[in-house]
This record gives structure tokens, C-alpha cells and sequence, in this order.
């Protein structure tokens, strides 16, 4: 049994409630923490979703994100996150609670963007819109009321928290958030023709589908939402966000003790809030600093909190909102994303000796399936990525003839497949996706030979196979291409005549053909009406699906990483000969990114080529080359801080976001100078640098110290 049902009626009350102003159209993202969907890949739209209480581990997602379509009512329930991951909290543990935060409940905004722009793994996703309140902890690995709230800096800068994917399709696994909220599933790179998957994928295709750019978003507790669902009535309450004459007395009250400078405007925003904690703090103790204005803050106050039954909507907040206008991103202290540099780091670690290096993961430049099965196996991830949205998770709906299906494998395939007799509803609801996956291969996509065949086509054959029988995708098929010129016998046998016409047609027309027959077969079926919404949003993502493939391999056959996040390249390393030669690769390849190699006129390292010669070759040369494009490679930046700025203005704006990289990549090298590593073996050319290698080693560590105090004293600027 279900424990919160989640409705646009209960989400209309929380809004009250709360004094959020809710737009009138449009589409509202909401987020519900410690609140786990019944269906999490069942997320389309409909008049009222299910869910579980959840507890909160910062290990896995336990929350839900929604978006909730304010003219029909309608809402759909997305797995995810509100709170930051385990590993982020301990790195900010260390750093004094920088690092990583949780949004506290409110109401916010956000707007189509890009997640981390110009660096790597940039992708489309939702950019914080407006000033958010965040906790910070420094004490342990969980926020509670004894934790501090960054208000941000008093020129107006505060911390920046996005919409974006978890980084991880699976449930189970870990997810990645620093304090944004995030929704299972993978992002698409800039750059990369990999889609989007999972929910994240029905999630962006939903919002970026429609003309709206920014959306307010209302992030509540599952115990407030299950407290409203039973309760007849309930005080109002105020709290960051919240608008209307309720927040406008609390302000007066707040002014009326000298702790809020600005006027009562009945926007309760970053200043009223910081006003109301004081008052929390030093009249109900700091344990009760929570920033909500409920029954005993009102009464310290001397307000009556009306019921929720005497609440109107609230008034839209308009310009007095504070947005970020053009503040950047905090910038990282190194040219190089944070994985690499931990990945940089924990080599150096394990090749000194300081800790194992049994579970050190080093990321290598991916690699293109070559051969046929590589191939083959390449285009079915990507398409049974889709083939899992559009098939969900566990249902057993009456008017479904397949009876009880799970990732859309029925009971009847089950059986089959485990060569059973029959299976029950609970064995079809316990059985794994990665079976599932094994079922599509075997039965579908191989029984279809899609493997064959261009993957654009490949798709639309493989979902007609999955959705109506192999045989009926291989009869398809073989109408679509007698359409466009061949003569094939229909039969739904796809053998090597069949392969053949393939070569020969033309590819966009066949494809365009065969997804028409697929659409009227499902306008033919008797419970169409039942299933309508679904099915036409299927045929409507196949078209596009289909010609984006099309359009990115211009009829030739694509070569596509499996769209999970140990094939970007991830190898694990497992011994210090590995570690060393995973080290020396990423310095190849990030020598080989594009760009002149710098010219020596004097203010570079001795023995780099000038522009126009040959590359280097040698790795002391590439360890070189690296090193100056490194320093040579910013240019744009803010002015220096003091520490960047310490030597000068000419060293600080060399090494101005490379101490860390240096610092590390030094001590690595002289490390295994010192340590009798097989370097000189594999890099003879050092030979003459060992002797002086330990007086090397304090210098580079000196310097990567440098880096972090760097790191430092640009988040303290911001915060000023």
C-alpha cells in the first residue's frame, strides 16, 4: 500500500500553505525529499501518482522530482535526489563544509541552461534562476539544525544549484550532486551524439518540448506532504519564498526588533530569512534556527498564524526576487575537471605509496567498437535505452492483454525464457533489468537481425519487434522497402535478401515508411483509445530518434559507446606499472587536444618545438609540452587574488589555476624518481633529473599547497 498519493489538489494545498506563488499555466517542477516513486520509470503524466516513505542516506536516490502541468492537473513523479551524495559531503567535511550544501525546503526558480558550461561534461539542463538558501556541514556527514545556512556574500553573490541528471541509471547505485538537484539518468555531453536515458531523459524532453524557459520549482518534506494529505486543516506558515500579507506581518514583527534593515514588502527573501534565524537563535535557542515561522516562532513574535482553509493564492513575487544576473559559476581552481584532478591525485598516491591504489579508476580516451558484434551490441544500448522509457517498469493493468510485465517483457516471454511452464506476477516483478536486457537481445534484436542493419533503422525494426513480435517487424520491414523499390518476398524472415535491399534503398524513405506502418497497426488495435497518449508519443519519439541517428551518420553506420558510465573510458587500475602508464597516456592525450604547440621565446621551458614542427614524440617531451600549453592555455580570467597574486603579477597570472594540476603532476614524477619506480626504465631521458628529484618533490607539494590555498581565497572573494 502506497504511503502518499501524490495530486495536484495536495500540491495546491502545500503551495498555500507555504505562501508560494504558483503560476496559473504553464508547468511547475516540484521535489519531494525522503519520497520514493511506486513507478519510477513509469513517468508520464496522470492525475495522481503513489509513492513510499524513504529514508535519506546520501548514498542513493531517495527522493522524487515531479512536474506538474497547472491547466490539466496532471503530474508525473521522476526518481532522484534533493540532497548531495555521501562522497561530496566528506570532501567538504574536510574543507570546512565548502564544497557541497542542501537546499533548504522552499520555493525557487530555475531556467533552461547548461550544467557546468565550457567544461567538460557540459550538458542541457535547468540553471539556477534565483538566490538559494543552502545548509553547510562541517561537523559530520549529515545537515541538521546545528549546521550553519550560507546566505551567500553581502555584494550579492550566493551559491549556485542546479537541475541536472544523477549521472547513473540505476536505482541502486550511486549518484553524483554536490548539492543540485539531480534525476536519474544519464546527461548528453556537449559534443556527444549520445542522448539523454532514463527519466532524466522524459524529464528534459518534457520541459524543453514547450515554450516555457523558466519554471518555479517547490521543494517540500514528505512528512509536510503526508501531514497535509491526512489533515483537515492546518496553520499557515512562512518560510524562504513565501509571499502574501502573512510574510508581510512577520517582517514588520522582524523590523519592529531591529533585525531586518529592508522594507516589509510580503517577499520573504534572503534578507528576511537571515532576519528570522537570528530571532530563532537567540529567543528559541540555535537547535531551533530551522527558518520557518511555525506556531512557537509566530508566538515569540506575537502573530496568529490563520488556518490553511482561509488561505488565498499567493501574490507572484515579481522583480523584488534576487536573481544571479551575470555572477559565474565559482571557478575551479584547475584548468582540468575535478575528476581528473582526483584521478591525477589518487596516482600520485598509490604510485608514492601512500594508500593502495587497488580501486584506483583512471579515465582513458574511449575507444569505437570495431568489430561487427562491438558493433551490434554498440546500437542496441542506444536503442533499448529507449525501449526501456517507453516500456517502464512493473505493471499488470487489466486492460493490457499481456497480463503481468515488467521492463515490457511479459509473463508468457518469461516463462519462455526460463523454460517454465508459467511464472507469477511476483517472479515478473522481481526480475532484474539486466535479465530483461538479455531477453531483448536474444528474442529481438538478434531474432530481428538488427545487428545487420543501420542503426537508425535498426531502431524502429527493434521497437516493432519488441511491441508486436519479431515476425511482424520482419514483414514491416519488408513492405517498407518493396515500397522503395525492391521485391522481396513478405514472409517476416529477415535473411540475407532482405539484408541486401537494406543496402540498396533509400534509407530515410524506408525508415519514414516502416513508422507509418507501425502507427497504423497501433491506431488498429481495439483498446487504442485506452492507450493513445502513450502510443503517439512512442511513434512521435521514433521519428525523431530515428532522424537524429540519420542525420549523425549521414546513412553510415554508427559507432556509439554504450550509454553507461563505466564505458566513457573508466579502466581500473590495479597495479603501480598500470597506474604509471595510464598517467603517461593521459599526458598523450591531452597533448594531443588541439592547439599550437607554444613557441620558445624565452619566457618558456627549454626544449619545447616552436609552431609548425613536428609533435613530440618522446615522452619528456610530451611531459614538457603538456606542462607550457598548460601554462599558456587561460587567458580571460578574473584579476588575481592575493594568494595567486603573491609573486607578481607575471608568475601569478601563469600559474593562476594550475598550482594544483603542477603541484600534483610535480610530486607524481619526482615521487618515482625517488622511489626507484620503473620510470627511468620507461623514460630513460630523466636519468640526469634524478639526482636533484628530492629537492624537487617539497617544491612541487609546496606548490599544490599553494593551489588549495588559492582555491581558498577565491571562494572567500565571492563570499565577500
Amino acid at each position: 500500500m502506497a504511503d502518499l498519493t501524490i495530486t495536484a489538489k495536495l500540491l495546491t494545498r502545500a503551495a498555500r500553505r507555504n505562501g508560494y506563488a504558483i503560476p496559473t499555466d504553464g508547468m511547475i517542477f516540484f521535489g519531494i525529499r525522503g519520497f520514493k516513486p511506486d513507478s519510477p520509470f513509469d513517468n508520464s503524466f496522470s492525475k495522481s501518482r503513489t509513492g513510499q516513505f524513504s529514508s535519506i542516506d546520501f548514498l542513493r536516490m531517495n527522493c522524487t522530482l515531479g512536474q506538474w502541468k497547472v491547466e490539466s492537473d496532471d503530474i508525473a513523479l521522476f526518481p532522484g535526489s534533493t540532497v548531495p551524495s555521501r562522497p561530496n559531503i566528506e570532501r567538504a567535511k574536510q574543507k570546512g563544509g565548502t564544497g557541497t550544501n542542501m537546499l533548504m525546503l522552499g520555493r525557487f526558480e530555475h531556467e533552461k541552461g547548461v550544467h557546468k558550461a565550457n567544461k567538460p561534461g557540459a550538458h542541457r539542463a535547468f540553471r539556477q534562476a534565483t538566490f538559494f538558501p543552502v545548509w553547510r556541514t562541517a561537523d559530520n556527514l549529515t545537515f541538521d539544525l546545528a549546521d550553519k545556512v550560507d546566505f551567500g556574500g553581502q555584494d550579492g553573490t550566493f551559491v549556485w544549484d542546479n537541475i541536472h541528471s544523477a549521472y547513473t541509471e540505476d536505482l541502486a547505485g550511486f549518484y553524483s550532486s554536490a548539492g543540485c538537484q539531480v534525476i536519474c539518468g544519464l546527461p548528453q555531453p556537449s559534443g556527444s551524439n549520445r542522448p539523454e536515458t532514463g527519466p532524466w531523459r522524459t524529464f528534459i524532453d518534457n520541459a524543453y518540448g514547450i515554450k516555457q524557459k523558466r519554471f518555479v520549482y517547490l521543494l517540500f518534506s514528505a512528512e509536510e506532504l503526508a501531514f497535509l494529505e491526512a489533515a483537515e486543516d492546518a496553520s499557515q506558515v512562512v518560510r524562504f519564498g513565501s509571499t502574501g500579507p502573512l510574510a508581510r506581518d512577520v517582517q514588520n514583527k522582524l523590523t519592529e526588533r531591529g533585525l531586518l534593515q529592508k522594507k516589509a514588502d510580503g517577499i520573504f527573501g534572503r534578507a528576511s530569512l537571515s532576519a528570522l534565524m537570528t530571532f530563532q537563535a537567540k529567543t528559541l535557542g540555535p537547535v531551533a534556527a530551522d527558518g520557518v515561522c511555525g506556531a512557537q516562532t509566530a508566538e515569540s513574535l506575537g502573530i496568529v498564524l490563520p488556518p490553511l482553509s482561509k488561505a488565498k493564492a499567493a501574490p507572484q513575487p515579481g522583480e523584488a526576487v534576487e536573481t544571479p544576473g551575470n555572477n559565474p559559476d565559482l571557478e575551479d581552481e584547475t584548468d582540468l575537471d575535478e575528476a581528473t584532478v582526483q584521478q591525477l591525485l589518487a596516482i600520485a598516491l598509490g604510485l608514492t605509496g601512500t594508500q593502495p591504489i587497488l580501486t584506483t579508476t583512471t579515465k582513458t580516451a574511449a575507444t569505437s567498437p570495431q568489430s561487427d558484434d562491438q558493433r551490434s551490441r554498440a546500437n542496441f544500448e542506444r536503442a533499448q535505452a529507449l525501449i526501456k522509457e517507453f516500456e517502464g517498469g512493473f505493471t499488470n493493468n487489466p486492460k493490457d492483454k499481456g497480463g503481468p510485465t515488467n521492463f515490457g517483457i511479459t509473463h508468457y516471454t518469461l516463462a519462455a525464457w526460463r523454460k517454465k511452464a508459467s511464472v507469477t506476477a511476483a517472479e515478473v516483478k522481481a526480475m532484474t533489468y539486466d535479465e530483461a536486457k538479455d531477453i531483448y537481445f536474444a528474442r529481438y534484436w538478434t531474432k530481428s537481425s538488427c545487428g545487420a542493419m543501420p542503426g537508425a533503422l535498426a531502431l524502429p525494426v527493434y521497437n516493432i519487434a519488441v511491441h508486436a513480435g519479431p515476425g511482424r517487424a520482419g514483414e514491416y520491414l519488408q513492405r517498407a522497402l518493396n515500397k522503395n523499390g525492391a521485391s522481396l518476398k513478405v514472409d517476416g524472415d529477415v535473411g540475407e535478401d532482405t539484408l541486401k535491399a537494406i543496402a540498396t534503398a533509400p534509407l530515410a524513405d524506408t525508415i519514414d515508411d516502416l513508422i507509418d506502418l507501425y502507427d497504423a497497426l497501433l491506431k488498429s488495435i481495439d483498446n487504442y483509445a485506452t492507450f493513445k497518449g502513450g502510443f503517439n508519443r512512442r511513434v512521435k519519439i521514433l521519428r525523431v530518434e530515428a532522424d537524429k541517428w540519420l542525420a549523425e551518420t549521414d546513412g553510415e553506420q554508427p559507432v556509439m559507446p554504450t550509454p553507461k558510465i563505466d564505458d566513457e573510458g573508466d579502466t581500473t587500475v590495479t597495479t603501480k606499472d598500470e597506474a604509471l602508464n595510464q598517467l603517461v597516456k593521459m599526458l598523450t592525450d591531452a597533448l594531443a587536444q588541439p592547439g599550437n604547440i607554444p613557441q620558445v621565446d624565452g619566457t618558456h621551458q627549454p626544449g619545447v618545438a616552436a609552431p609548425g614542427t613536428a609533435a613530440p614524440s618522446t615522452p619528456t617531451a610530451i611531459i614538457a609540452s603538456l606542462l607550457t600549453r598548460i601554462l599558456e592555455s587561460k587567458s580571460g580570467k578574473p584579476g588575481l587574488t592575493p594568494v595567486n597574486g603573491a609573486l607578481g603579477t607575471t608568475l601569478g597570472n601563469m600559474l593562476d589555476g594550475r598550482k594544483s594540476f603542477l603541484g600534483i603532476l610535480g610530486s607524481v614524477l619526482s615521487s618515482l624518481l625517488t622511489t626507484g619506480s620503473p620510470l627511468l626504465t620507461l623514460i630513460p631521458a630523466l636519468g640526469p633529473i634524478a639526482p636533484i628529484a628530492s629537492a624537487l618533490l617539497p617544491i612541487f607539494l609546496g606548490l599544490a599547497a599553494w593551489g588549495g590555498l588559492g582555491k581558498m581565497d577565491k571562494y572567500a572573494a565571492q563570499q565577500k
